[in-house]
């Protein structure tokens, strides 16, 4: 009788395994690049783009955006207003050398990890087709640069969850006060409203001052109101270390990704420039720029 080679089977299992995974994921970042062609080499839609000239300092339009499209929402909506503006810089929200990988197309880790994720990427596949149709114009990441090294220090989007999973557990169990348990009441009316902004049916739909407004309260509650709750709970080691890193978090990383685009607009000076954003973030940034259009000599203009 024949000795089974254990071994040698493991081996060519192996092999096979690792074939196939390198088979689809080639796969998978062929067919991302394969739907990108197609969309980027859409004709273009038949919108007047603004022809003005810029001669009395930069013009920044900071457009919030969903990342992935939507039943409602899809990418053309977003084409469609960049196309009418006309920029010469688009900036993206990513770090400088995730955005140059985009552009270039060589980010092919992201365009792997999006091939197997539901729905249409948005940011990405209209900056570029902005790219092919005007290749004049450029496009700069201006995300916090630690942003990513942060997450995965801190566990965060899994220790944020845990956090504010606590708050409502604590308010389920009548471990709050009557004034924290109606914060909570008041949170969760918030976050009603903040979620049914994903069912937007236009992009003026959360780009407003009233939206504005609804997330600026929600993330205040996130970011402030709750966490001081918790402050006076008892929490475990790994949340009470946690918890004020994820107080700092919001401002650290919206201020950092201000910084960035003021200095943009310094090296660009009367010049148009679109801030795409996730829409969580737009108020954030409308604010803090606000605040320095004088100094630096350009003006946030509205959706």
């Amino acid at each position: 009788m024949k000795k089974i080679n254990f071994t040698k089977i493991l081996k060519n299992f192996v092999i096979a395994w690792i074939s196939l995974t390198i088979i689809i994921c080639v796969g998978a970042i062929i067919k991302y690049n394969l739907d990108l062609n197609e969309y980027i080499n859409q004709d273009e839609p038949d919108v007047q783009a603004q022809k003005h000239s810029i001669k009395n300092g930069t013009e920044v339009y900071v457009v919030g955006s969903m990342h992935f499209e939507t039943n409602n929402f899809k990418r053309d909506d977003l084409y469609t207003y960049i196309n009418k503006v006309a920029p010469s810089i688009i900036l993206y929200e990513s770090d400088k050398q995730t955005a140059n990988r985009m552009v270039n197309r060589t980010d092919f880790f992201n365009q792997l990890m999006s091939s197997f994720k539901k729905g249409n990427k948005v940011e990405s596949f209209v900056a570029i087709r902005f790219l092919k149709h005007h290749p004049e114009a450029k496009v700069f990441g201006y995300e916090w640069e630690d942003r990513d090294r942060f997450h995965f220090k801190h566990n965060y989007r899994k220790n944020m969850g845990k956090l504010i999973g606590l708050a409502h557990k604590l308010n389920r169990e009548k471990a709050l006060s009557n004034q924290e348990s109606k914060i909570m009441s008041d949170y969760h009316e918030v976050r009603k409203r903040y979620n049914n902004l994903g069912n937007s049916k236009t992009l003026y739909d959360f780009n407003n001052p009233i939206t504005d407004s609804i997330i600026n309260i929600r993330q205040t509650y996130v970011y402030h109101i709750i966490p001081e709750i918790l402050k006076s709970k008892e929490l475990s080691d790994d949340l009470k270390e946690f918890l004020p890193f994820h107080m700092n978090y919001w401002d650290t990383r919206n201020m950092a990704m201000v910084n960035n685009i003021v200095n943009q607009i310094k090296n660009n000076p009367n010049k148009r420039i679109v801030v795409l954003t996730g829409y969580s973030h737009r108020y954030y940034l409308i604010g803090e720029l606000k605040k320095l259009e004088e100094e630096f000599n350009f003006s946030v203009k509205p959706i």
